[in-house]
Order: C-alpha cells, then sequence, then structure tokens
C-alpha cells in the first residue's frame, strides 16, 4: 500500500494522471481508506477552483497580470462586492 507521503506528492503534482493502472489502483485505496489524505486532495481541488475563478475574473483585462495581483493583494481574492 501507498503511504501517505507518496500518495500526496502524486495528487499534488498530476503525475497520478499518466500513473500505471497499478498506482492509480493504489492511489484510490489509499483515498478510501485515509481521511486526511481525502482532505488534503479535497483541498488541492478547492484552491485549483479559486485560481481558476480569480483567474477568470481578470481574464478580459488588459493587464491581466496587474488586476491579479490588485484583487489578491486587496480583497484576499474574494468575490467582487455586490
Amino acid at each position: 500500500m501507498l503511504r501517505c507521503k507518496e500518495v500526496t506528492r502524486l495528487c499534488a503534482s498530476e503525475e497520478i494522471l499518466v500513473a500505471p493502472l497499478r498506482v492509480r489502483l493504489g492511489v484510490w485505496m489509499h483515498l478510501k481508506l485515509c481521511r486526511h489524505c481525502r482532505r488534503y486532495v479535497r483541498e488541492l481541488a478547492r484552491i485549483g477552483q479559486a485560481v481558476r475563478d480569480l483567474y477568470h475574473d481578470v481574464e478580459g483585462q488588459p493587464d491581466r497580470d496587474e488586476a491579479l495581483i490588485r484583487r489578491v493583494l486587496s480583497d484576499g481574492g474574494g468575490p467582487p462586492p455586490s
């Protein structure tokens, strides 16, 4: 069985997408049994989605990178005020 360190490394680096079937099944089995790794993988997914949402909000702006930096520094990257 894979260890937590191996599972988190595979999931964080997206190596799991190209890993052999045996490794992917090992990760699946580990995630079924380890609540800590499940939580870690869920948090990775949430962070990825938050970054995609934040980037999408400033995508059409001419100086997109500067707008993204300003947004993150000003309000922590949350949703824009209504």
